[in-house]
């Protein structure tokens, strides 16, 4: 019981170190854009897979980065 209320504790102080209203660069909102596209595009197509769990999410990872590198 103890290890899941320190677990809460550490989530709490890292939500509070979290900077809240700062806007992103222009640069950033370009990249967030473009990852978004991308996940819902690589998300859309791993519907039908039969992966689950963490080779679901492996798979995933690797595609979205394989296709952010320009490698698709």
């Amino acid at each position: 019981m103890s290890s899941l209320r320190k677990v809460s504790k550490e989530l709490k102080l890292i939500l509070r170190e979290t900077p809240i209203g700062v806007p992103p660069t222009s640069k950033q909102k370009a990249q967030r854009e473009r990852f978004t596209q991308v996940a819902r595009q690589v998300a859309q197509e791993m519907r039908s897979t039969r992966l689950r769990g963490t080779a679901r999410v492996q798979a995933f990872n690797a595609e979205v980065s394989r296709r952010l590198r320009g490698e698709a």
